[in-house]
């Protein structure tokens, strides 16, 4: 991406976010996405497959399933572990 388009991301990320919900609600009235391609279809068609079998391992009580808080402790780990801090978003 260009300097300019990596000088707005930064600052858009610093809008407090009343404002960013703001710009967000103004650029999607006034943007369409473009199409989704069949590339992006095949995908999002192998995400919902993965997704309803791991719904199925849950439901079936073959999986281990664990608290939000463990989940975040062993993120925390990991990060930890590659010398990253992890951004808690609230």
């Amino acid at each position: 991406m260009t300097a300019a388009v990596e000088r707005i991301k930064s600052e858009i990320r610093s809008l407090p976010k009343d404002e960013l919900d703001d710009l967000l609600r103004d650029i999607q009235s006034e943007y369409v996405l473009p199409a989704v391609d069949e590339d992006e279809r095949s995908v999002e068609a192998a995400w919902d497959e993965e997704i309803n079998r791991r719904a199925q391992e849950v439901m079936d009580g073959t999986v281990e399933l664990i608290s939000g808080e463990e989940s975040d402790r062993r993120m925390d780990a990991l990060f930890a572990k590659h010398g990253l801090q992890r951004k808690r978003v609230a």
